[in-house]
């Protein structure tokens, strides 16, 4: 079995997504410290103008060590208005929009408390569009005690898995030792991003994968697929 861990981000770019399809198994990292300006609460999509970025909004005011699974989205009320509206906008004249858009503001205008949960609901949504199906749970749920590589290790361990599909940053904090000890093959992502007809005129890579689903439908998968050829 290969096993991917990761953050569960807002909105994932197609680096993340290349990762669930090459894993057969997906632990999300929801029980590790929040980062604030980076992607688990913000992602970028292509407007006329270039990219935007689009921010759920969470409560941070003296929460210094808050897991991302604690995050709460602040409560201003039309901040969702906002992120649909922005989505639409800019993609309401995308080649497959018809399939895709209506379906993607449905979950967007759900109920939802806490940060993870809006994360999670848009990242079933993209694996149920890539029809990726995947084992996944959440690390909150397996009870562990470490961090860092150790924290990785002992997921693994838990998972019972013999084979760890790393992001390329890997190389600079496992202990690759530590893994060999426990028989746990490590093998590195080494993404290479697709360049596929977008709207709006150039092409902006490490958008959104909700901006490769709107241009390219149901070929999105194969896309990504094809770009990654050369890494085998």
């Amino acid at each position: 079995m290969l096993l991917s861990i990761f953050q569960p981000e807002c909105m994932p770019w197609l680096g993340l997504i290349d990762k669930i399809r090459q894993a057969d198994s997906i632990v999300f990292l929801d029980n590790v410290q929040f980062k604030k300006r980076y992607f688990e609460n913000r992602n970028k999509i292509k407007t006329k103008e270039g990219w935007l970025w689009l921010v759920v909004p969470v409560v941070t005011k003296g929460k210094f060590e808050q897991k991302i699974n604690e995050v709460l989205i602040a409560p201003e009320p039309r901040w969702k208005h906002k992120f649909a509206l922005s989505i639409e906008r800019n993609y309401c004249k995308a080649p497959f929009w018809k399939d895709y858009g209506q379906k993607l503001l449905s979950v967007i205008d759900k109920e939802y408390e806490k940060l993870v949960d809006f994360n999670m609901s848009i990242i079933k949504f993209i694996m149920d569009c890539f029809e990726l199906k995947r084992s996944c749970i959440m690390a909150s749920e397996l009870n562990t005690s470490s961090k860092g590589s150790e924290l990785i290790l002992e997921i693994c361990k838990k998972m019972e898995t013999d084979n760890y599909l790393s992001g390329r940053d890997g190389r600079n904090y496992l202990d690759l030792s530590a893994f060999e000890k426990n028989n746990i093959a490590v093998r590195f992502q080494n993404f290479q991003h697709p360049i596929y007809k977008q709207i709006h005129e150039g092409f902006l890579p490490c958008m959104s994968s909700v901006d490769i689903l709107f241009n390219c439908g149901a070929e999105s998968l194969k896309i990504i697929e094809e770009s990654q050829k050369n890494n085998l």
